[in-house]
This record gives structure tokens, sequence and C-alpha cells, in this order.
């Protein structure tokens, strides 16, 4: 493989695995990831899957939970040092009768996917909830101009880009928060030493 990235700054590598329900790590040679993750220098990782084991509905998905945690301990094991972020699923609709509803499985798997990640000691951020929760997909389909397609499932680029600048936020907002409330920690202990 070819990797075109800078020496220095912010290099993003965006990989599709169109189909996946993120299981496949496990799956895939270890030594070849743990030499890419080390030759790339791969300081985070953020995943985002479940969308694509909702059309098949079950009552339980604690077999996805376990499956899903075990990616999570794997990446972790290869990279020993590396964050990451997991992004639930996106609501997504089916038609009923005359209008169109949430698949009934979506939050049984969106909590599978959020235990799975803290267990992991992972951050996760509920796309799910941003974007309205429970039958909100189509919202975002009639909107003007369309932020989703009419499959109910993708978003068009439009709804995107609001949906990566959600994040975005979310993400910048919990920096924020870590940093301000570590420079307190660290003013706390300087003024405990000094005043000793």
């Amino acid at each position: 493989a070819l990797a075109l990235d800078g020496l220095s700054g912010v290099a993003v590598d965006n990989i599709a695995l169109r189909g996946s329900s993120g299981t496949i790590f496990t799956t895939t040679s270890t030594k070849l990831l743990a030499s890419i993750y080390r030759n790339l220098n791969v300081k985070l990782v953020i995943l985002q899957f479940g969308g694509n084991i909702t059309p098949y509905i079950k009552e339980d998905y604690t077999f996805y939970e376990k499956s899903f945690y075990s990616q999570l301990v794997t990446i972790k094991k290869l990279i020993p040092d590396v964050s990451i972020i997991v992004i639930g699923l996106a609501d997504m609709s089916k038609k009923e009768k005359d209008k169109y509803v949430s698949y009934p499985n979506i939050e049984i798997i969106r909590d599978a996917l959020k235990k799975a990640s803290f267990k992991a000691d992972c951050a996760f951020w509920d796309m799910y909830e941003a974007m309205g929760g429970n039958n909100s997909m189509p919202s975002w389909v009639f909107s003007e101009p369309p932020l989703a397609e009419k499959d109910f499932t993708h978003f068009t680029v439009q709804g995107s880009r609001i949906i990566a600048q959600m994040f975005y936020k979310a993400l910048m907002l919990e920096y924020n928060n870590f940093k301000k409330s570590n420079t307190k920690k660290e003013d706390i202990i300087v003024e405990n030493i000094s005043g000793d």
C-alpha cells in the first residue's frame, strides 16, 4: 500500500466499509494491522457502525455488544495509546402503511454499541439522539433542501455536513471542558504545594 500523508500535522484517512457491521477487525491479520497503525502513527480511531444490522430485526443484541466490544479491545491491543470514539447509528425509517417510522430495534442496537464502548473505555457519540431520536429521519428527508436520501437511511451531502458539524461541536465542547477541568486540577496542586 502507499500512503501520501505529510510528515507533520494531522492526517485523516476515511475508510468506507460498505455493508460492514464493524466486526471485521478480529478476523483481519492483526500483525498487518499493527504494522499499518504503527507506521501511520495512529492516535485516534473513529468508528461508526450499526446501520447495516438494523434491517435484521431481533429482540436482543447482546451478541453484537460482545462482538463489537472484542473489536474495540483488539484495536486497543494493537495501538495501546490510541483513543477511540464510537459514533452510534443514525435513525433509519421503514414504511408502515402511509408513513415512515423508525426501525423498532435502533435504540437496542445503539445501546449495545454504547455499552461495548464504555466497557472498552472508549468515547461514544449518540448520532441517533443528535439528529432528533425516534422518527427523526423523515424530517431530514423532507426538509428543504433534503438532508437525507429517500431511502430513509443515508444522509445527503448537505445532511452529512450538518451531522459532521454537530459531531465536531460536541467533540470540541468535551475537549474544552476536559482542558478546563485539568487546568483547575493543576492550579489546585500548585496552590497546595506552594501553600505548604
